[in-house]
Protein backbone atom coordinates (compact mmCIF):
# COMPACT_ATOMS: atom_id res chain seq x y z
CA UNK A 1 0.00 0.00 0.00
CA UNK A 2 1.59 3.28 -1.12
CA UNK A 3 0.57 6.85 -0.48
CA UNK A 4 2.32 9.54 -2.53
CA UNK A 5 3.17 12.73 -0.70
CA UNK A 6 3.44 15.44 -3.35
CA UNK A 7 5.29 17.72 -0.98
CA UNK A 8 5.66 21.49 -1.09
CA UNK A 9 9.05 21.61 -2.73
CA UNK A 10 11.69 24.30 -2.83
CA UNK A 11 14.49 23.84 -5.32
CA UNK A 12 17.75 25.77 -5.17
CA UNK A 13 18.10 28.66 -7.59
CA UNK A 14 21.02 27.08 -9.39
CA UNK A 15 19.96 24.30 -11.79
CA UNK A 16 22.83 21.86 -12.22
CA UNK A 17 22.61 18.63 -14.16
CA UNK A 18 18.94 19.17 -15.02
CA UNK A 19 16.04 20.30 -12.88
CA UNK A 20 15.74 16.98 -11.01
CA UNK A 21 18.46 18.13 -8.59
CA UNK A 22 18.62 19.46 -6.01
CA UNK A 23 15.33 18.57 -4.33
CA UNK A 24 14.68 20.31 -1.03
CA UNK A 25 11.73 20.05 1.35
CA UNK A 26 11.38 22.76 3.98
CA UNK A 27 8.42 22.69 6.35
CA UNK A 28 7.23 25.46 8.62
CA UNK A 29 4.13 26.66 10.41
CA UNK A 30 3.93 29.43 7.82
CA UNK A 31 3.56 27.10 4.83
CA UNK A 32 1.70 24.32 6.65
CA UNK A 33 -1.69 25.49 5.29
CA UNK A 34 -0.43 24.59 1.82
CA UNK A 35 -0.18 20.92 2.67
CA UNK A 36 -1.57 20.09 6.12
CA UNK A 37 -5.25 19.65 5.17
CA UNK A 38 -4.47 17.35 2.25
CA UNK A 39 -1.80 15.52 4.22
CA UNK A 40 -4.20 14.62 7.02
CA UNK A 41 -7.37 14.19 4.93
CA UNK A 42 -6.25 12.87 1.56
CA UNK A 43 -2.87 11.41 2.59
CA UNK A 44 -0.83 13.45 0.19
CA UNK A 45 0.67 16.89 -0.03
CA UNK A 46 -0.28 19.51 -2.56
CA UNK A 47 1.21 22.92 -3.16
CA UNK A 48 3.83 24.81 -5.10
CA UNK A 49 6.54 22.59 -6.56
CA UNK A 50 9.62 24.13 -8.12
CA UNK A 51 12.98 22.89 -9.22
CA UNK A 52 12.40 19.14 -9.07
CA UNK A 53 9.75 16.46 -9.70
CA UNK A 54 10.96 14.47 -6.68
CA UNK A 55 8.42 12.95 -4.28
CA UNK A 56 8.19 11.11 -0.96
CA UNK A 57 6.02 8.09 -0.17
CA UNK A 58 5.22 5.91 2.81
CA UNK A 59 5.33 2.23 1.79
CA UNK A 60 4.28 -0.98 3.53
CA UNK A 61 7.07 -3.50 3.20
CA UNK A 62 5.64 -6.25 5.38
CA UNK A 63 2.46 -7.02 3.45
CA UNK A 64 0.38 -5.70 6.36
CA UNK A 65 -2.53 -3.69 4.94
CA UNK A 66 -3.13 -1.72 8.13
CA UNK A 67 -3.42 1.92 7.01
CA UNK A 68 -0.82 4.53 7.82
CA UNK A 69 -1.88 7.51 9.88
CA UNK A 70 -1.03 11.05 8.85
CA UNK A 71 -0.68 14.06 11.12
CA UNK A 72 0.43 17.64 10.89
CA UNK A 73 2.03 18.64 14.20
CA UNK A 74 2.48 22.40 14.12
CA UNK A 75 3.84 22.22 10.60
CA UNK A 76 5.78 18.98 11.01
CA UNK A 77 4.44 16.18 8.77
CA UNK A 78 4.34 12.79 10.50
CA UNK A 79 3.37 9.33 9.23
CA UNK A 80 2.37 6.77 11.89
CA UNK A 81 1.98 2.99 12.35
CA UNK A 82 5.36 2.22 10.79
CA UNK A 83 6.66 -1.26 11.66
CA UNK A 84 9.59 -3.44 10.61
CA UNK A 85 10.27 -3.40 6.84
CA UNK A 86 7.98 -0.40 6.23
CA UNK A 87 9.83 2.52 4.71
CA UNK A 88 9.88 6.13 3.63
CA UNK A 89 10.68 6.22 -0.09
CA UNK A 90 12.31 9.11 -1.94
CA UNK A 91 11.90 9.01 -5.73
CA UNK A 92 13.61 11.37 -8.18
CA UNK A 93 12.70 11.04 -11.88
CA UNK A 94 15.77 11.63 -14.07
CA UNK A 95 16.24 12.09 -17.80
CA UNK A 96 19.91 11.18 -18.15
CA UNK A 97 22.00 10.37 -15.08
CA UNK A 98 25.66 9.56 -15.66
CA UNK A 99 26.98 6.21 -14.46
CA UNK A 100 29.16 6.51 -11.37
CA UNK A 101 27.18 9.45 -9.99
CA UNK A 102 27.02 10.07 -6.26
CA UNK A 103 23.72 10.99 -4.63
CA UNK A 104 23.62 12.98 -1.40
CA UNK A 105 20.51 12.52 0.75
CA UNK A 106 20.19 14.51 3.96
CA UNK A 107 17.21 14.64 6.29
CA UNK A 108 16.15 15.71 9.76
CA UNK A 109 13.69 13.25 11.25
CA UNK A 110 11.74 13.00 14.48
CA UNK A 111 10.19 10.05 16.27
CA UNK A 112 8.14 8.91 19.28
CA UNK A 113 8.66 6.25 21.97
CA UNK A 114 6.51 3.86 19.86
CA UNK A 115 8.47 4.55 16.65
CA UNK A 116 10.82 1.96 15.16
CA UNK A 117 14.21 2.51 16.77
CA UNK A 118 16.50 1.63 13.85
CA UNK A 119 16.43 2.45 10.14
CA UNK A 120 18.67 1.44 7.25
CA UNK A 121 19.26 3.69 4.23
CA UNK A 122 19.06 1.76 0.96
CA UNK A 123 19.02 2.57 -2.76
CA UNK A 124 17.61 0.63 -5.70
CA UNK A 125 20.00 -0.42 -8.45
CA UNK A 126 19.34 -3.01 -11.15
CA UNK A 127 16.26 -4.21 -9.30
CA UNK A 128 18.09 -4.80 -5.99
CA UNK A 129 18.06 -2.76 -2.79
CA UNK A 130 21.60 -1.98 -1.68
CA UNK A 131 23.24 -0.08 1.17
CA UNK A 132 26.61 1.60 1.72
CA UNK A 133 28.20 -1.21 3.72
CA UNK A 134 31.06 0.81 5.23
CA UNK A 135 28.60 3.27 6.79
CA UNK A 136 26.44 0.67 8.54
CA UNK A 137 26.40 0.05 12.28
CA UNK A 138 25.48 -3.05 14.32
CA UNK A 139 22.14 -3.11 16.10
CA UNK A 140 23.26 -3.66 19.73
CA UNK A 141 20.32 -5.93 20.52
CA UNK A 142 20.85 -8.01 17.33
CA UNK A 143 24.55 -7.68 16.30
CA UNK A 144 24.06 -9.47 12.98
CA UNK A 145 21.53 -6.80 11.95
CA UNK A 146 22.79 -3.53 10.46
CA UNK A 147 21.36 -0.03 10.53
CA UNK A 148 22.18 3.50 9.32
CA UNK A 149 20.56 5.75 11.92
CA UNK A 150 18.86 5.40 15.27
CA UNK A 151 15.83 7.34 16.52
CA UNK A 152 15.83 8.85 19.99
CA UNK A 153 12.09 8.42 20.54
CA UNK A 154 11.96 12.00 21.85
CA UNK A 155 10.60 13.97 18.92
CA UNK A 156 8.38 16.49 20.67
CA UNK A 157 8.40 18.80 23.68
CA UNK A 158 11.31 20.58 25.35
CA UNK A 159 13.45 17.44 25.46
CA UNK A 160 13.16 16.70 21.73
CA UNK A 161 16.04 15.05 19.90
CA UNK A 162 16.00 15.04 16.12
CA UNK A 163 18.25 12.79 14.08
CA UNK A 164 20.32 14.61 11.46
CA UNK A 165 21.16 12.31 8.55
CA UNK A 166 23.91 12.88 5.96
CA UNK A 167 24.40 10.00 3.53
CA UNK A 168 26.32 9.78 0.24
CA UNK A 169 25.22 7.01 -2.13
CA UNK A 170 27.22 5.72 -5.14
CA UNK A 171 25.27 4.69 -8.24
CA UNK A 172 27.35 2.50 -10.55
CA UNK A 173 24.85 2.36 -13.39
CA UNK A 174 23.61 5.32 -15.40
CA UNK A 175 19.86 5.98 -15.69
CA UNK A 176 18.07 7.27 -18.77
CA UNK A 177 14.40 8.27 -18.50
CA UNK A 178 14.09 6.48 -15.19
CA UNK A 179 14.14 7.10 -11.45
CA UNK A 180 16.55 7.22 -8.52
CA UNK A 181 14.96 5.51 -5.52
CA UNK A 182 16.26 5.80 -1.95
CA UNK A 183 14.51 4.61 1.18
CA UNK A 184 14.66 4.72 4.99
CA UNK A 185 13.54 1.20 6.02
CA UNK A 186 12.67 0.20 9.60
CA UNK A 187 14.70 -2.75 10.92
CA UNK A 188 14.89 -4.63 14.20
CA UNK A 189 11.26 -5.17 15.14
CA UNK A 190 11.23 -3.08 18.31
CA UNK A 191 10.47 0.49 19.28
CA UNK A 192 12.51 3.32 20.74
CA UNK A 193 11.23 2.36 24.21
CA UNK A 194 12.30 -1.27 23.69
CA UNK A 195 8.86 -2.80 23.20
CA UNK A 196 7.61 -4.91 20.25
CA UNK A 197 6.28 -2.79 17.38
CA UNK A 198 2.53 -2.38 17.16
CA UNK A 199 0.98 -1.81 13.69
CA UNK A 200 -1.91 0.02 15.33
CA UNK A 201 0.26 2.51 17.26
CA UNK A 202 -0.65 5.79 15.57
CA UNK A 203 2.33 7.59 17.09
CA UNK A 204 4.73 4.83 16.00
CA UNK A 205 6.17 6.51 12.97
CA UNK A 206 8.56 9.04 11.55
CA UNK A 207 8.29 12.75 10.83
CA UNK A 208 10.25 15.55 9.23
CA UNK A 209 11.53 18.49 11.24
CA UNK A 210 10.39 22.07 11.07
CA UNK A 211 12.25 25.07 9.63
CA UNK A 212 15.06 26.19 10.22
CA UNK A 213 15.91 22.51 9.89
CA UNK A 214 15.74 21.22 6.33
CA UNK A 215 13.25 18.35 6.28
CA UNK A 216 15.02 16.58 3.42
CA UNK A 217 17.55 17.41 0.72
CA UNK A 218 18.73 15.36 -2.28
CA UNK A 219 21.56 16.41 -4.57
CA UNK A 220 23.61 14.88 -7.37
CA UNK A 221 27.24 15.48 -6.44
CA UNK A 222 28.51 14.28 -9.80
CA UNK A 223 30.59 11.35 -11.00
CA UNK A 224 34.09 12.43 -9.91
CA UNK A 225 35.00 10.78 -6.62
CA UNK A 226 37.04 12.84 -4.11
CA UNK A 227 40.67 12.00 -3.47
CA UNK A 228 40.48 11.75 0.32
CA UNK A 229 38.08 11.37 3.25
CA UNK A 230 37.84 13.43 6.44
CA UNK A 231 35.53 12.40 9.30
CA UNK A 232 33.83 15.38 10.93
CA UNK A 233 31.54 15.76 13.93
CA UNK A 234 29.38 18.89 14.32
CA UNK A 235 27.72 19.65 17.66
CA UNK A 236 25.59 22.75 18.02
CA UNK A 237 22.20 24.38 17.64
CA UNK A 238 20.31 26.58 15.17
CA UNK A 239 23.51 28.51 14.41
CA UNK A 240 24.60 25.30 12.68
CA UNK A 241 21.39 23.81 11.27
CA UNK A 242 19.81 26.92 9.71
CA UNK A 243 19.87 26.47 5.92
CA UNK A 244 21.47 23.03 6.24
CA UNK A 245 25.00 24.08 7.19
CA UNK A 246 26.69 20.64 7.44
CA UNK A 247 25.27 19.64 4.06
CA UNK A 248 26.59 22.85 2.53
CA UNK A 249 30.06 22.19 3.99
CA UNK A 250 29.98 18.70 2.51
CA UNK A 251 28.96 19.97 -0.94
CA UNK A 252 31.68 22.65 -0.99
CA UNK A 253 34.32 20.11 -0.02
CA UNK A 254 33.17 17.65 -2.69
CA UNK A 255 33.47 20.33 -5.37
CA UNK A 256 37.08 20.84 -4.26
CA UNK A 257 37.97 17.16 -4.43
CA UNK A 258 37.51 16.21 -0.76
CA UNK A 259 34.97 13.93 0.89
CA UNK A 260 33.77 15.17 4.28
CA UNK A 261 31.97 12.35 6.06
CA UNK A 262 29.84 14.42 8.42
CA UNK A 263 27.88 13.44 11.52
CA UNK A 264 25.92 16.02 13.48
CA UNK A 265 23.91 16.40 16.67
CA UNK A 266 21.91 19.62 16.57
CA UNK A 267 19.16 21.08 18.73
CA UNK A 268 17.87 24.62 18.99
CA UNK A 269 19.20 26.79 21.83
CA UNK A 270 21.52 24.15 23.24
CA UNK A 271 24.60 24.83 25.33
CA UNK A 272 27.57 22.51 25.14
CA UNK A 273 26.69 21.33 28.64
CA UNK A 274 23.22 20.30 27.57
CA UNK A 275 24.70 18.32 24.69
CA UNK A 276 26.68 16.14 27.11
CA UNK A 277 23.36 14.68 28.30
CA UNK A 278 21.71 14.16 24.92
CA UNK A 279 21.17 10.57 23.74
CA UNK A 280 22.13 11.18 20.12
CA UNK A 281 25.12 13.43 20.94
CA UNK A 282 26.63 10.78 23.18
CA UNK A 283 25.93 8.05 20.65
CA UNK A 284 27.71 9.91 17.84
CA UNK A 285 30.67 10.70 20.07
CA UNK A 286 30.99 7.06 21.11
CA UNK A 287 31.17 5.95 17.47
CA UNK A 288 34.59 7.66 17.44
CA UNK A 289 37.15 7.96 14.68
CA UNK A 290 36.66 11.69 14.02
CA UNK A 291 39.39 13.85 12.53
CA UNK A 292 37.67 17.14 13.42
CA UNK A 293 34.94 18.17 15.86
CA UNK A 294 33.26 21.58 15.55
CA UNK A 295 31.66 22.77 18.79
CA UNK A 296 29.12 25.61 18.58
CA UNK A 297 27.85 26.91 21.91
CA UNK A 298 24.71 28.88 22.77
CA UNK A 299 24.89 32.22 20.93
CA UNK A 300 25.79 34.41 23.95
CA UNK A 301 27.65 31.94 26.17
CA UNK A 302 31.27 32.62 25.10
CA UNK A 303 30.73 36.40 25.24
CA UNK A 304 29.20 36.17 28.71
CA UNK A 305 32.16 34.11 29.87
CA UNK A 306 34.62 36.65 28.47
CA UNK A 307 32.75 39.54 30.12
CA UNK A 308 32.39 37.85 33.53
CA UNK A 309 34.45 34.68 33.88
CA UNK A 310 33.50 34.14 37.52
CA UNK A 311 29.74 34.35 37.01
CA UNK A 312 29.80 32.17 33.90
CA UNK A 313 32.45 29.68 35.01
CA UNK A 314 30.16 26.82 33.93
CA UNK A 315 30.73 27.75 30.25
CA UNK A 316 34.37 26.52 30.06
CA UNK A 317 33.55 23.57 32.32
CA UNK A 318 30.85 22.46 29.89
CA UNK A 319 33.25 22.93 26.98
CA UNK A 320 35.94 20.84 28.67
CA UNK A 321 33.48 18.08 29.60
CA UNK A 322 32.28 17.74 26.00
CA UNK A 323 35.78 18.01 24.55
CA UNK A 324 37.08 15.34 26.93
CA UNK A 325 34.24 13.05 25.97
CA UNK A 326 35.15 13.44 22.28
CA UNK A 327 38.86 12.90 22.92
CA UNK A 328 38.13 9.69 24.84
CA UNK A 329 36.71 8.10 21.69
CA UNK A 330 38.69 10.06 19.05
CA UNK A 331 42.14 10.74 20.59
CA UNK A 332 43.58 12.35 17.44
CA UNK A 333 40.57 14.56 16.81
CA UNK A 334 41.21 18.29 16.31
CA UNK A 335 38.71 20.19 18.43
CA UNK A 336 37.53 23.47 16.90
CA UNK A 337 35.55 25.97 18.95
CA UNK A 338 33.38 28.14 16.75
CA UNK A 339 33.56 31.89 17.24
CA UNK A 340 29.99 32.64 16.17
CA UNK A 341 28.56 36.00 15.16
CA UNK A 342 27.01 39.03 16.79
CA UNK A 343 23.44 40.09 16.01
CA UNK A 344 21.34 43.23 16.60
CA UNK A 345 18.40 41.79 18.56
CA UNK A 346 18.18 41.96 22.38
CA UNK A 347 20.49 45.02 22.36
CA UNK A 348 23.17 43.07 20.52
CA UNK A 349 22.84 40.11 22.87
CA UNK A 350 23.08 42.45 25.84
CA UNK A 351 26.48 43.84 24.84
CA UNK A 352 25.44 47.13 23.27
CA UNK A 353 26.89 47.07 19.75
CA UNK A 354 27.87 44.65 17.00
CA UNK A 355 31.64 45.10 17.33
CA UNK A 356 31.74 44.66 21.11
CA UNK A 357 29.57 41.55 20.89
CA UNK A 358 31.82 40.11 18.16
CA UNK A 359 34.93 40.94 20.17
CA UNK A 360 33.66 39.22 23.31
CA UNK A 361 32.48 36.16 21.39
CA UNK A 362 35.95 35.78 19.91
CA UNK A 363 37.68 36.38 23.25
CA UNK A 364 35.48 33.82 25.00
CA UNK A 365 35.98 31.22 22.28
CA UNK A 366 39.77 31.65 22.46
CA UNK A 367 39.76 31.43 26.27
CA UNK A 368 37.88 28.16 26.04
CA UNK A 369 40.04 26.72 23.27
CA UNK A 370 43.23 27.63 25.13
CA UNK A 371 42.21 25.33 27.97
CA UNK A 372 43.05 22.24 25.92
CA UNK A 373 45.03 23.49 22.93
CA UNK A 374 42.05 23.55 20.59
CA UNK A 375 41.51 25.85 17.62
CA UNK A 376 39.05 28.64 16.96
CA UNK A 377 37.02 29.08 13.77
CA UNK A 378 36.84 32.87 13.12
CA UNK A 379 33.31 32.89 11.71
CA UNK A 380 32.25 35.94 13.68
CA UNK A 381 35.12 38.02 12.30
CA UNK A 382 34.04 37.27 8.74
CA UNK A 383 30.39 38.00 9.57
CA UNK A 384 31.35 41.42 10.92
CA UNK A 385 33.18 42.30 7.70
CA UNK A 386 30.14 41.41 5.60
CA UNK A 387 27.68 43.01 8.04
CA UNK A 388 29.55 46.32 7.75
CA UNK A 389 30.00 46.15 3.99
CA UNK A 390 27.09 48.45 3.06
CA UNK A 391 24.51 45.68 2.74
CA UNK A 392 26.29 44.00 -0.17
CA UNK A 393 25.06 40.63 1.13
CA UNK A 394 22.44 40.06 3.83
CA UNK A 395 24.39 37.86 6.18
CA UNK A 396 21.59 37.49 8.77
CA UNK A 397 18.10 36.09 8.28
CA UNK A 398 14.97 38.19 8.62
CA UNK A 399 14.99 37.82 12.42
CA UNK A 400 18.35 39.69 12.56
CA UNK A 401 19.84 36.86 14.60
CA UNK A 402 20.15 33.58 12.73
CA UNK A 403 22.32 33.21 9.68
CA UNK A 404 20.79 33.72 6.27
CA UNK A 405 21.42 31.32 3.37
CA UNK A 406 24.45 33.51 2.64
CA UNK A 407 25.56 33.38 6.26
CA UNK A 408 25.41 29.59 6.27
CA UNK A 409 27.53 29.54 3.12
CA UNK A 410 30.13 31.88 4.65
CA UNK A 411 30.34 29.73 7.77
CA UNK A 412 30.79 26.60 5.64
CA UNK A 413 33.56 28.31 3.65
CA UNK A 414 35.37 29.36 6.83
CA UNK A 415 35.26 25.85 8.27
CA UNK A 416 36.30 24.29 4.97
CA UNK A 417 39.40 26.51 4.80
CA UNK A 418 40.23 25.80 8.43
CA UNK A 419 40.15 22.05 7.76
CA UNK A 420 42.10 22.01 4.51
CA UNK A 421 44.36 25.06 4.86
CA UNK A 422 44.14 25.56 1.10
CA UNK A 423 42.56 28.27 -1.04
CA UNK A 424 39.55 27.50 -3.20
CA UNK A 425 40.18 26.48 -6.79
CA UNK A 426 37.81 26.68 -9.74
CA UNK A 427 34.26 25.29 -9.81
CA UNK A 428 33.44 25.79 -6.14
CA UNK A 429 29.86 24.81 -5.32
CA UNK A 430 27.66 27.90 -4.93
CA UNK A 431 25.02 25.89 -3.04
CA UNK A 432 22.14 27.75 -4.66
CA UNK A 433 23.50 31.27 -4.11
CA UNK A 434 23.99 33.96 -6.73
CA UNK A 435 27.46 33.15 -8.15
CA UNK A 436 28.80 36.68 -7.72
CA UNK A 437 27.75 36.87 -4.08
CA UNK A 438 29.08 33.38 -3.40
CA UNK A 439 32.46 34.39 -4.85
CA UNK A 440 32.46 37.52 -2.66
CA UNK A 441 31.85 35.40 0.46
CA UNK A 442 34.60 32.96 -0.50
CA UNK A 443 37.00 35.90 -0.82
CA UNK A 444 36.03 37.13 2.65
CA UNK A 445 36.55 33.61 4.01
CA UNK A 446 40.01 33.30 2.45
CA UNK A 447 41.09 36.69 3.77
CA UNK A 448 39.84 35.81 7.25
CA UNK A 449 41.34 32.32 7.50
CA UNK A 450 44.36 32.15 5.21
CA UNK A 451 45.70 35.67 5.68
Amino acid sequence: MTFVLALCLQGCARETRGNEFPAQWIFSERNAPLYAENWVGDRHFVGAMTGSPARIEAVRGSGDEHPFTYKDVNGKPVVGTLIEDDYILFTIPVRDLEGGSYMEIDATVLSNPSSPKYFIIEYLEEGKWKSVAEDLLEVPEIPQLKYSFMCSGIGFGKEYEYNCIYQTIPLKKGIRDGEVKIRFRAVGGFTCNGEPQNPEAEDGGLGFALYGFTGAYIQNLGAVAPKDTTDILCIGNSFTYYFNGPSMLKEIAWSQGHYFDISASLKGGQTLGQHTGRILTRKLIEEGGYDFAFLQDQSQAPARYAADSAKYAYVPKDYMALSSMIKAYSPECRIIMEHTWAYPVIDFGGFGDFHRFTELLGQGARMMADLNGAEVSPIGEAFEIVYNDNGKVRILDTDDKHQSHYGTYLKACINYLLITGEAFHSDVADCGLEPGKAAYLRDIAERTVLN
